[in-house]
Order: C-alpha cells, then structure tokens, then sequence
C-alpha cells in the first residue's frame, strides 16, 4: 500500500466549535419559538371566552324574540320561555330583556339590580350551570365571577376567573352582550 501517507485516527465526536454552533443555533430558535407555544395558552382562553360570550348572546336573543312573540312589550314574570317547569321560566324588564329569574317572588317590574340577579340570568340562558359562575366575592372555584355593576344600572360583568382581563358584560337596558377579550387591558 504504497502512495497512502501516514494513517489518521478515525474522527469519534464533534468539535467544540460544532457543539457551539447547534448550541447557539438551538438558542435562537428558542428565543423566538418559545414566546409563540408560551402563547396558546392565553389564546385559549379567548377563545373560551368569546365563545362563551357568544352562547350567552344567542341565549339573550332567544329569550328576548320569545318575550316578543308572547308578551310584545312591557315586563313580563316568569315566562316560559326554555320549557314548562319553573325552573325554565324568565323574568323580564319593561324592555323587554332577561333580568332575573326567581320563581317565588312576584314582582310587577322585575329588574336587574342585583348580583344575584347576574347569577340567575346567567343560569338561565346557558340552562346546564356551564361554565359556572358565582358571586365575585365567593371563594368557590368557578369558571366566572360575576359582579353587579352599580355605576350603571342593569349592568352585569362576568369576570373569566382564570384571567381577570377576559369578560363578558350584560346590559339588560338594551340587551347588549360585549365580550372584552383582550388579555392586556
């Protein structure tokens, strides 16, 4: 074997200038990578939010167009508008609008006034206590905190427990069913 030269040790690793290269390479893309997955947990729950938001309204407008096939105008106790049984049945405002729902009272204008009041509005149009919701000042773990806001009247704010900045407010005066999803606000 003439004309080969010396013999070289075969190559078993790598250099230390590779392993610095993938190192600073895996950096990199962790940087930028990283903030992206660390995201997608707060897109889910805007996503939940705004879809729960979005069942909320079509519960309010279902009510509201069978308040107007059956009543028309003014307040109305105790509709029947999920079902027969009392536990289906809506109390309407003079505008036509859920305000409440207890079936044992009897009120001539049944209104919004009340955190109470949130809770059972909220109740009643999503009908099967999903996601949950219970009064701010509870310590009961629940998907939302709802609070009565008494700066303006007839106004619910139901808080995303798992974000504070997520929510869904209530206006009975006009029905409106805003969803804040903006995480940073």
């Amino acid at each position: 074997m003439q004309g080969l030269g010396p013999l070289t040790k075969q190559q078993l690793g790598f250099t230390l200038i590779e392993l610095v290269v993938v190192i600073i390479i895996l950096g990199i893309l962790a940087a930028v990578a990283a903030p992206k997955f660390l995201n997608l947990s707060e897109d889910a729950q805007v996503a939940q939010v705004k879809n729960t938001g979005g069942a909320f309204k079509s519960g309010i407008n279902l009510a509201r167009s069978v308040w107007a096939v059956k009543v028309g105008s003014g307040p109305a106790e105790n509709l029947p508008v999920y079902g027969d049984t009392d536990d289906t049945h809506v109390d309407f405002n003079a505008n036509g609008w859920p305000a409440q729902h207890f079936y044992t009272d009897n009120e001539a204008s049944p209104q919004l006034d009340n955190v109470d009041d949130c809770i059972s509005v909220w109740k009643i149009v999503l009908q099967n206590d999903e996601p949950t919701v219970s009064d701010i000042n509870a310590s009961d773990e629940t998907d939302y905190k709802a609070l009565y806001n008494g700066r303006v009247p007839a106004v619910c704010i139901y808080q995303y427990s798992d974000n504070t900045n997520l929510s869904i407010t209530y206006d009975s005066n006009n029905g409106s069913v805003v969803v804040d999803s903006d995480p940073n606000s």
